[in-house]
């Protein structure tokens, strides 16, 4: 072989190592606990969830149910200990129900890219925590929307990890209060083009509270989450487990898929394979 070829093969397999070494990259190579406050405009009512970042997967508990969603498995496994029961569901099942509810903003004309956040100065958050507020406005066309986020550089992700905790990747449907606060959280660094290993290093902020405003026609609805604790605790093991006397049901993303496929070809076989 050619020193000039012997020169490329070198190169070729040092990118593939490269490449392969980035695809394998945890999302989570430090635990990340975030104890959240999620309010519910619909209800009226606030609750407390808890998110476990480890590894390749995201685990949320609210009460009596646990979701573990597995980017590397692209499965989600949902647990309902009070019911005793769990379902486990690909992750394209949940892209295609995500993309048929959407959001209050989805449901009319598609939302313009917002403009840049901009900065509000420094303030308390409700939970007294000190941070950076930035604020951003979308026109939706016929639903206006207000995006308030709260920016605390104490600790950082990569980008892929943060798009994880705002339910931006795959198979949640990209939003463009996502893209403002991603924006927001990013931290300050040479401007240039970001290369693809920087993309993977911890260089984003998570926010501490957001506040999502939408508006039509002089109606408002608002959804607020604030983080109330960061930690890098592991998740409670029993709260994880399958218990050993659960039953496996058909997921809520199947069963909406099997009633659109009723509607669609009605009298005809539904399939469970989602």
């Amino acid at each position: 072989m050619r020193p000039a070829a012997m020169a490329l093969s070198a190169l070729m397999v040092l990118v593939l190592d490269s490449a392969a070494a980035y695809a394998a990259a945890p999302l989570f190579p430090t635990p990340l606990h975030i104890t959240r406050q999620v309010h519910d405009p619909i209800s009226g009512t606030t609750s407390v969830l808890d998110e476990y970042g480890i590894g390749n997967r995201l685990i949320s508990i609210r009460a009596e149910r646990t979701s573990i969603a597995d980017y590397e498995k692209a499965e989600l496994i949902e647990i309902d200990r009070k019911a005793g029961t769990y379902s486990i569901t690909r992750f394209d099942a949940v892209a295609k129900v995500a993309q048929i509810t959407g959001s209050p903003g989805v449901a009319t004309k598609a939302a313009q890219k917002p403009a840049a956040p901009q900065s509000i100065g420094m303030k308390a958050t409700r939970t007294g925590r000190n941070a950076e507020f930035f604020e951003a406005n979308i026109d939706g066309g016929d639903v206006k929307q207000r995006v308030e986020v709260a920016i605390d550089r104490n600790t950082l992700v990569s980008r892929e990890a943060l798009e994880v905790l705002l339910g931006a990747a795959y198979p949640g449907v990209r939003r463009p209060e996502h893209d403002a606060i991603l924006s927001a959280a990013r931290s300050a660094r040479p401007r240039g083009v970001m290369s693809q290993s920087e993309s993977n290093e911890p260089s984003f902020a998570i926010p501490v509270e957001q506040t999502v405003r939408y508006e039509l026609e002089g109606q408002q609805l608002e959804f607020r989450t604030s983080v109330v604790r960061l930690g890098t605790e592991t998740p409670p093991a029993d709260l994880v487990t399958i218990p050993a006397d659960a039953r496996l049901v058909v997921s809520r993303y199947v069963a909406v898929m099997q009633e659109l496929e009723r509607f669609e070809h009605p009298g005809s076989p539904v399939s469970n394979d989602h």
